[in-house]
């Protein structure tokens, strides 16, 4: 079966893309909750604000859907697991936000709902590879 992910060698390209805009990221949040770490030029805002979300989303994708340097029926196995538990957890917290949260403030669950699944997935993965990596070493 053929899968469509991105070579293994993407998977660092990705960590940096993704910590650089998650840190342009957190520099606009803090602007937007008082701390002024900006200078105050609305164009310079948006163009940041662009490249915070096109980073995060590629530099997440690009860690998410990349091999890994053993790729086998177990990693795909984890990665469909992880990708379910992802998926479900996203939702439980879209629908219980829904319900709780109104006007413009659910403008900004909207907006962290657009990374919350690609994170969530990088956790839960990254967390049963270790587990899986550890039941291992302790069978030896």
């Amino acid at each position: 079966m053929k899968t469509l992910l991105f070579p293994h060698r993407f998977k660092k390209v990705g960590w940096i893309i993704f910590s650089i805009s998650a840190a342009v990221g957190a520099i606009i949040m803090s602007d937007y909750y008082g701390i002024n770490l900006l200078p105050d030029n609305h164009y310079l805002g948006y163009v940041l604000n662009n490249i915070a979300i096109v980073g995060i989303s590629i530099g997440a994708i690009l860690v998410t859907c990349s091999r890994e340097k053993v790729e086998d029926e177990m990693i795909q196995h984890l990665r469909l697991n992880s990708l379910l538990i992802a998926l479900y957890v996203n939702y439980a917290i879209l629908i219980v936000c829904s319900l709780v949260i109104y006007d413009l403030a659910f403008l900004d669950v909207m907006l962290y709902n657009m990374f919350t699944i690609l994170l969530i997935f990088m956790v839960v993965f990254r967390w049963k590879i270790w587990r899986a990596k550890k039941g291992a070493e302790d069978e030896q």
